[in-house]
């Protein structure tokens, strides 16, 4: 039988961290009190993480979520 041995990577690590993070009863409410999307907060995580070793992409990060965050509203018609 083969065993094979499936590590995590760091960003896999930090988006578990993340997600556990977002779990605990006191953060579901308050995204639930200020009425925040739970997929925009995972988004805005993505982005922080692709772009989280190259200092010189901190603009592109930036832009690529809130170019993100202008087509979901749209989308959402908020």
């Amino acid at each position: 039988m083969k065993i094979i041995n499936k590590m995590k990577s760091l960003n896999d690590s930090l988006r578990e961290e993340f997600n556990t993070i977002l779990a605990k009863e006191e953060f579901l409410e308050k995204i639930q009190i200020d009425g925040l999307d739970i997929n925009v907060l995972n988004k805005a995580f993505d982005v922080l993480l692709k772009f989280k070793y190259d200092s010189d992409l901190t603009d592109r990060a930036r832009g690529e979520f809130e170019n993100y965050l202008i087509n979901y509203f749209r989308t959402k018609n908020y």
